[in-house]
Protein backbone atom coordinates (compact mmCIF):
# COMPACT_ATOMS: atom_id res chain seq x y z
CA UNK A 1 0.00 0.00 0.00
CA UNK A 2 1.98 3.23 -1.51
CA UNK A 3 -0.66 5.57 -0.71
CA UNK A 4 0.08 5.96 2.53
CA UNK A 5 3.27 7.24 1.35
CA UNK A 6 2.12 9.36 -1.08
CA UNK A 7 -0.13 10.84 1.71
CA UNK A 8 2.45 11.69 3.49
CA UNK A 9 4.51 13.59 0.58
CA UNK A 10 1.49 15.44 -0.06
CA UNK A 11 1.27 16.52 3.64
CA UNK A 12 5.01 17.34 3.31
CA UNK A 13 4.53 19.68 0.32
CA UNK A 14 1.38 21.19 2.08
CA UNK A 15 3.67 22.13 4.64
CA UNK A 16 5.62 23.70 2.21
CA UNK A 17 3.20 25.86 0.44
CA UNK A 18 2.10 26.64 4.22
CA UNK A 19 5.42 28.36 4.76
CA UNK A 20 5.89 29.96 1.91
CA UNK A 21 2.72 31.56 1.25
CA UNK A 22 1.86 32.54 5.14
CA UNK A 23 -0.64 30.31 5.75
CA UNK A 24 -2.30 28.94 9.20
CA UNK A 25 -4.74 26.70 8.30
CA UNK A 26 -5.50 24.34 5.11
CA UNK A 27 -8.93 23.97 5.33
CA UNK A 28 -9.35 21.60 2.51
CA UNK A 29 -7.39 19.85 -1.36
CA UNK A 30 -8.91 19.04 -4.11
CA UNK A 31 -6.84 16.59 -6.06
CA UNK A 32 -7.41 14.67 -9.17
CA UNK A 33 -6.83 10.82 -9.59
CA UNK A 34 -6.28 9.02 -12.69
CA UNK A 35 -7.38 5.29 -12.89
CA UNK A 36 -4.11 4.13 -14.30
CA UNK A 37 -2.04 6.63 -12.14
CA UNK A 38 -1.48 3.61 -10.13
CA UNK A 39 -3.36 5.47 -6.49
CA UNK A 40 -6.70 3.07 -5.40
CA UNK A 41 -8.74 6.12 -4.32
CA UNK A 42 -10.16 4.52 -1.59
CA UNK A 43 -7.40 3.33 -0.26
CA UNK A 44 -5.52 6.64 -0.52
CA UNK A 45 -8.68 8.64 1.45
CA UNK A 46 -8.44 5.96 4.16
CA UNK A 47 -4.99 6.75 4.37
CA UNK A 48 -5.59 10.00 4.29
CA UNK A 49 -8.18 10.34 7.33
CA UNK A 50 -5.54 8.14 9.38
CA UNK A 51 -2.68 10.21 8.87
CA UNK A 52 -4.02 13.18 9.20
CA UNK A 53 -5.95 12.33 13.17
CA UNK A 54 -2.57 13.97 15.41
CA UNK A 55 -1.41 16.58 12.94
CA UNK A 56 -1.80 20.17 11.31
CA UNK A 57 -4.20 18.68 8.47
CA UNK A 58 -6.59 16.83 11.12
CA UNK A 59 -9.33 19.19 9.94
CA UNK A 60 -8.67 19.11 6.02
CA UNK A 61 -11.19 18.14 4.18
CA UNK A 62 -10.18 15.73 0.98
CA UNK A 63 -11.89 15.99 -2.37
CA UNK A 64 -10.35 13.34 -4.72
CA UNK A 65 -12.01 13.53 -7.89
CA UNK A 66 -11.48 10.51 -10.16
CA UNK A 67 -10.74 10.63 -13.53
CA UNK A 68 -11.73 8.20 -15.58
CA UNK A 69 -8.86 6.41 -18.33
CA UNK A 70 -9.33 7.38 -21.71
CA UNK A 71 -7.90 6.38 -25.26
CA UNK A 72 -7.63 7.50 -28.34
CA UNK A 73 -7.98 4.85 -30.98
CA UNK A 74 -5.94 4.90 -34.46
CA UNK A 75 -9.42 4.89 -36.03
CA UNK A 76 -10.23 8.53 -34.03
CA UNK A 77 -12.44 7.20 -31.97
CA UNK A 78 -12.26 8.67 -28.07
CA UNK A 79 -13.80 5.86 -25.09
CA UNK A 80 -13.42 5.47 -21.24
CA UNK A 81 -10.74 2.21 -21.63
CA UNK A 82 -11.33 0.19 -19.12
CA UNK A 83 -15.03 0.45 -19.17
CA UNK A 84 -14.85 -0.96 -22.72
CA UNK A 85 -11.75 -3.63 -22.07
CA UNK A 86 -9.07 -1.35 -23.52
CA UNK A 87 -11.07 -2.06 -27.07
CA UNK A 88 -12.29 0.43 -29.23
CA UNK A 89 -16.12 0.57 -29.46
CA UNK A 90 -16.41 1.64 -32.89
CA UNK A 91 -13.99 -0.87 -34.66
CA UNK A 92 -13.27 -3.26 -32.34
CA UNK A 93 -9.49 -2.86 -32.23
CA UNK A 94 -6.83 -2.26 -29.06
CA UNK A 95 -4.35 0.20 -30.88
CA UNK A 96 -4.69 3.20 -29.13
CA UNK A 97 -3.37 5.83 -27.15
CA UNK A 98 -4.30 6.97 -23.73
CA UNK A 99 -4.90 10.53 -23.55
CA UNK A 100 -6.19 10.89 -20.21
CA UNK A 101 -6.69 9.01 -16.82
CA UNK A 102 -2.32 8.96 -15.65
CA UNK A 103 -2.85 12.13 -13.66
CA UNK A 104 -2.31 12.73 -10.09
CA UNK A 105 -2.33 16.41 -9.01
CA UNK A 106 -3.04 18.45 -6.96
CA UNK A 107 -5.34 20.82 -8.26
CA UNK A 108 -6.27 23.54 -5.35
CA UNK A 109 -5.72 24.57 -1.79
CA UNK A 110 -8.25 26.56 0.63
CA UNK A 111 -6.72 27.89 3.20
CA UNK A 112 -6.47 30.76 5.48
Amino acid sequence: MHELSVVIETFDLLEEIMKEQNLKKVTAVNIECGELSGILPDYFEECWNVARQEGVFNNTQLNLIRIPAVARCTCGTEYEMLKNSRICPKCSKSDYKVIRGREFNILSIEAV
